[in-house]
């Protein structure tokens, strides 16, 4: 611990006091009364209700991104038939019907309605239900 003394000087005479003044504790302004039961239970309550909402939400905005995820670009579900061109591939014909987001699924769709095997001229595709 440091202590810092100086010399008081008087502001009415400007002679300088030699007795130091004495030191006075300061106290602390009196604490709160501590909350009852009851408001404990009441504020445990509150937090648990909204932790509940946050979690419902977080697993609501989850759910969707994950649907959304899994459908976007799957193939048509209306009934397309398409009939391979000379120069097509899957991946051409999948450019044509797919519904947005990953092309891939509907590479995969269009090569499992072809039996999996490599795309000729004049192949019918029949895609969707």
């Amino acid at each position: 611990m440091a202590a810092i003394a100086w010399d008081r000087v008087d502001e009415r005479t400007g002679r300088r006091v030699s007795d130091p003044a004495p030191l006075q504790l300061v106290t602390a302004p009196p604490s709160r009364r501590r909350p009852d039961a009851a408001r404990y239970r009441r504020r445990r309550l509150v937090a648990l209700v909204v932790g509940l909402a946050l979690l419902v939400g977080v697993v609501q905005l989850a759910g969707g991104l994950l649907s959304a995820s899994a459908t976007a670009g799957a193939a048509p579900s209306e009934r397309v038939v398409l009939v391979a061109q000379p120069g097509d591939s899957y991946w051409s014909l999948a450019a044509e019907v797919h519904d947005g987001g990953d092309i891939r699924s509907t590479v995969d769709a269009l090569v499992d309605a072809n039996g999996g095997r490599a795309l000729r001229a004049g192949d019918r595709i029949v895609v969707g239900h």
